[in-house]
């Protein structure tokens, strides 16, 4: 199979186009009904990187899969650093099968793990059988978040569950919010005492950037709606295997330095609070696979009004109502 080839499925409701050769990447998502892409497209191209490159060195697009940290860190416990982002990104998987639903691995350079994901549609969703397993007789620390980075408009929403009611910083540009701090969600006080609404998205601005973290309850799910085409997509997880929910909200601010910048939403499920393996070892997060043990887990991309539009506060209570009424599958951790 051609190495940059890429593979797609579609059904009469939701497109996607997969790039194994650019770390197994989620390059589109469309609704076929409106043609409506939810997918921030590559700002730099598609391009081959080093081991060691920052993730602003790469396309700046798309859905990436974090591992074994999202931030670089050094040696821990004499295993080598990881680099920006983690390792796959950066790698080529192999395609295992490619058919009715699409099969890809890679493996790791900075810990000895093997992720597969398995793509599939379901009606209007994308669904992801991840199964992570450990290549080594020791055992191993990991954190994986996803990364989608998305396509977003002025007005866009970013819609919780309501028992999410504040968030941790982990960063914000210029300051705006303190690092580490903690502040409500969706209504946070700035450092400089401003209220701001964090779930709606403001005009590209240039100097806005946080990055955030939530703590998930019962209710594993997060969505962006989009009223120009009453549109938009609900991710859906099992919150015993992510028990957390990373928001990366750039409008123009990131990368720091360079020609373009990202204007996106990116909502990150994830193993861990924090976005460096290190700092999740030493806060109790990081996850653990002993000697060829291997994890599973699932992630559900939903679109919602692919039939017909939906307002609001319909599509909030439709993003409710499919998470209540179809479960992802459980999470596992076998040997």
């Amino acid at each position: 199979m051609n190495t940059e080839e890429t593979l797609s499925l579609q059904n009469e409701l939701v497109q996607i186009q997969i790039l194994p050769a650019f770390g197994g990447k989620i390059s589109s998502l469309r609704s076929v009904r409106t043609g409506e892409e939810f997918l921030l497209p590559a700002l730099n191209g598609y391009r081959h990187v080093s081991r060691t490159a920052g993730f602003d060195e790469g396309d700046l697009g798309g859905f990436d899969e974090c591992l074994p940290s999202v931030a670089s860190c050094g040696s821990i416990s004499g295993q080598p650093p990881v680099p920006d982002h983690g390792d796959l990104w950066r790698s080529r998987w192999h395609t295992d099968s490619y058919d009715r639903s699409i099969t890809i691995h890679a493996d790791a350079q900075s810990r000895p793990l093997r992720l597969t994901r398995r793509a599939w549609l379901d009606g209007p969703s994308l669904v992801l059988d991840y199964d992570l397993l450990s290549l080594s007789d020791s055992s191993t620390t990991w954190l994986w978040s996803a990364h989608p980075l998305l396509r977003v408009e002025a007005g866009d929403r970013i819609l919780l569950p309501d028992e999410i009611n504040g968030a941790a910083v982990e960063y914000s540009a210029a300051g705006l919010f303190e690092k580490d701090s903690s502040i409500g969600w969706p209504h946070a006080q700035s450092a400089s005492g401003a209220v701001i609404d964090l779930s709606t998205v403001g005009e590209k601005d240039g100097v806005t950037a946080h990055k955030l973290f939530v703590q998930v309850g019962k209710s594993g799910w997060a969505a962006l709606y989009r009223k120009r085409t009453g549109q938009g997509l609900v991710l859906r997880f099992t919150p015993a295997a992510l028990p957390f929910l990373g928001l990366w909200i750039s409008l123009g601010a990131w990368p720091e330095v360079g020609g373009e910048k990202q204007y996106t939403v990116a909502l990150e499920p994830t193993t861990s609070n924090v976005d460096s393996l290190a700092a999740a070892e030493r806060n109790g997060t990081a996850r653990r696979l002993g000697a060829r043990e291997r994890c599973q887990w699932r992630l559900e991309l939903r679109l919602l009004g692919t039939s017909s539009p939906l307002n609001c506060d319909d599509f909030h209570a439709s993003a409710i109502a499919s998470s209540s009424n179809r479960e992802p599958a459980a999470y596992s951790q076998t040997l």
